[in-house]
């Protein structure tokens, strides 16, 4: 943000934010001249409090109240004022412990990494795991009813997508046998784009009976279907904690917009997307957030995180209220997404 704030502007508007992050107060020109512990008169910080106003960095909220951060200054506040915080030993413990793999439910990860930042942030935690740049080990065909079958598809890190679908025609056991054998031969270590692309092109210079049933599957969206496999991973945990603040409490209606924001995919792919060009901790504040439908009172705060290439996979992050702690949240999403990258990388070191 192009604004030019003098050492005393900048040091009373950090004073302003800091104390309205921590008590959901307006801040008053003689609680300042106090807590600043200078020779500035509430006078003079009242004229410096004027010239904030008048740059849009903070606004008083009632007449005769005190002074509180707009969108515009919380946005100066966490690019030029901000201190980062730093994570104690037993909250980087906390983070790398619920993240450990048990057993080879990789899906346990994301949810316990989305379950840790909700913990620690006391907000709504998220971590995003695309599905559609895994490479591919397996897919098998289990019949379950004469036109009912069940498709899973296991990804190279161990993810296992499972769908069951409904066949327009009878297909016999010994024929999705067949049909699986074939794209293991042609998908395995492909992504699913990728493999989609490889198959259609051979079933349109072929006519044998196992290339048609594979086209037909493909059309019926069994095989590598794009609704599933190209949607992302998406997990949400912590929306209680929205209810645990007196202050936010009183905003059940924008909560619930919220809440129903979470639930739509579609929002949270758009996160997705708002930070594949970025680099570490990016922090969307108000009207930002337009995954979020630009609501003004909350804040998104998260990381993307990549694999061993350095190809960006997934994301972690903290959803809250706008006045939320900054300098210490950012550092535990940046923590988390380095321990999802580590995780991920050494588990993809063991399967290779």
């Amino acid at each position: 943000m192009s604004i030019d704030l003098d050492i005393r502007a900048r040091e009373i508007l950090q004073w302003i934010v800091e104390d309205y992050l921590s008590t959901g107060e307006p801040v008053g020109s003689r609680t300042l001249s106090h807590r600043l512990n200078s020779s500035l008169s509430a006078a003079t910080i009242r004229t410096v409090m004027s010239h904030l106003t008048d740059a849009n960095l903070i606004y008083s909220p009632h007449t005769s109240a005190g002074r509180q951060p707009t969108q515009a200054g919380l946005r100066f506040y966490v690019d030029s004022l901000m201190q980062r915080g730093e994570l104690s030993q037993n909250e980087r413990l906390h983070i790398e412990t619920k993240c450990q793999l048990r057993g080879t439910n990789l899906r346990e990860i994301y949810d316990n990494a989305s379950t840790a930042l909700s913990g620690l942030s006391s907000c709504v935690g998220v971590v995003l795991a695309p599905k559609i740049h895994k490479p591919i080990s397996q897919i098998q065909f289990l019949k379950l009813e004469p036109q009912k079958v069940l498709v899973i598809i296991v990804t190279k890190d161990g993810m296992v997508e499972n769908r069951i679908i409904d066949l327009a025609v009878d297909v016999s056991s010994d024929m999705l046998t067949q049909a699986a054998n074939y794209l293991n031969d042609r998908i395995s270590g492909r992504t699913v784009s990728e493999a989609r692309e490889i198959i259609t092109h051979e079933i349109g210079h072929g006519e044998t009976q196992l290339q048609k049933l594979t086209a037909a599957l493909i059309e019926q969206g069994v095989i590598l279907p794009p609704s599933s496999l190209d949607d992302d991973y998406i997990f949400v945990r912590g929306q209680s904690q929205l209810l645990g603040d007196e202050v936010t409490s009183a905003r059940l209606g924008e909560i619930r917009d919220l809440l129903t924001a979470l639930e739509e995919h579609k929002n949270m792919l758009d996160i997705m997307d708002a930070v594949r060009d970025g680099q570490g901790v990016q922090i969307f504040i108000g009207s930002e957030n337009r995954s979020l439908g630009g609501q003004p009172g909350w804040s998104t705060v998260i990381r993307p995180y990549q694999d061993e290439t350095g190809r960006i996979i997934g994301a972690t992050g903290v959803i809250g209220p706008t006045r939320l702690n900054y300098k210490r949240i950012v550092p535990i999403v940046d923590y988390t997404a380095q321990v999802m990258e580590k995780l991920l990388s050494t588990l993809s070191l063991e399967k290779s």
